[in-house]
């Protein structure tokens, strides 16, 4: 960060939030010439996938498009399996899912259907069809045996599941199924891996998130160190590296589900600038005040992406919204509504940001259920 930057940053700290906005598309703008100087490392950015420009890509956490050319059988399935998989794995892509969702998806359609598309139940129960052998609760008989719409609606419920990304993929499968042994799932897991690894060249732990909030903060005090993530207020960066470190006073504490999150975007992009998170700790109240789920450490702010200012509403906020959605816990919100209704920019298809409410426009609030 430049000298004056740097300045900015320290004025930002002591001013009340009205006038530390103002200053913040000031230090987005003076980040711009450094980091053009500053080459990322290789490695980061082949683990970041395409970020350059206005756009952002979730490379390997969402993997390659399934090619069938690639593979003739996986683990005895053949053709026409696997092109039902390449089907669940596209809706995954198209969701935003990161591989470890879509192996889970496969694992539970190898075990309910054997990756056919079946109209008819078990013994069990004769009333499920499909891949998934989804109820009636799913949808029409048309949607249920539909793979495509069928596989929709197993990682909308699927992406609901409380802290799904670090729990036993067969009790994921078995807290959307309900069926009546947990473990049912979990010799499919690995031949699961096995067809998503040929059909796309990615592997399901390719993008997992932290399980903990100090392993998460340790990633992202990594990332300050390579210049990927920015504070506005060296206070916040302050209660990462106190996270990290498991020094952290109880009035400083950040919720594990934001430090996910946070990760989640330094893995999407190249940069991430971050203004707001625990105010408890910094004793500052605009807003909500102490209603704030930033009082609470349960909230971040995102103010610039790949050194491009953010309002909440243009293109790069629209994209981290997706890219967060799929690892947000079900029931958290976002800020900046008007934003993006004066914009025209509404956000649709989202399963686990379920509201939002009106904020300033620059800059991007976040906050967990």
């Amino acid at each position: 960060m430049s000298p004056v930057a740097a300045a900015l940053v320290v004025q930002a700290a002591r001013r009340p939030k009205t006038i530390r906005n103002l200053l913040i598309a000031a230090s987005v703008a003076l980040l711009i010439v450094p980091a053009a100087l500053v080459a990322l490392p290789v490695s980061m950015v082949l683990a970041m996938g395409n970020g350059g420009g206005s756009s952002a890509s979730l490379g390997t956490c969402v993997g390659d498009a399934p090619d069938l050319k690639a593979a003739g059988s996986v683990d005895g399935y053949g053709q026409a399996q696997l092109k039902i998989a390449a089907t669940i794995i596209s809706v995954g892509q198209q969701l935003n899912v990161p591989t470890q969702a879509q192996a889970i998806a496969l694992m539970v359609a190898m075990g309910e259907s054997g990756l056919r598309n079946l109209d008819h139940g078990d013994a069990v129960d004769n009333t499920t069809i499909g891949v998934f052998q989804q109820g009636a609760g799913y949808g029409s008989r048309e949607q249920r045996l539909d793979p495509a719409q069928a596989a929709r609606a197993f990682y909308e419920r699927m992406l609901g599941v409380p802290d799904w990304q670090t729990t036993e993929p067969t009790l994921v499968a078995h807290a959307v199924q309900l069926n009546e042994d947990p473990d049912h799932y979990a010799p499919y897991l690995a031949p699961a891996e096995a067809v998503l690894a040929a059909l796309t060249g990615s592997a399901s732990a390719s993008c997992q998130i932290p399980a903990d909030a100090k392993a998460a903060a340790v990633l992202l005090v990594a990332a300050v160190n390579d210049g990927k993530l920015n504070f506005l207020d060296q206070r916040y960066e302050q209660q990462v590296i106190d996270m990290a470190n498991g020094t952290a006073a109880p009035d400083c504490v950040i919720d594990a589900h934001v430090l996910q999150l946070i990760v989640v975007a330094v893995q999407s992009f190249q940069q991430v600038g971050v203004s707001d998170l625990n105010r408890r700790c910094t004793g500052e109240t605009p807003g909500a005040g102490t209603a704030s789920a930033h009082w609470k450490g349960k909230a971040v702010d995102f103010y610039a992406l790949n050194h491009r200012d953010l309002t909440g509403a243009n293109d790069l906020s629209i994209q981290l919204i997706h890219a967060l959605d799929p690892y947000a816990t079900h029931g958290s919100e976002l800020g900046q509504s008007t934003c993006r209704l004066d914009a025209g920019d509404e956000v649709t298809g989202l399963i686990n940001f379920t509201g939002d409410f009106p904020d300033t426009c620059n800059h991007l609030h976040v906050q967990v259920s």
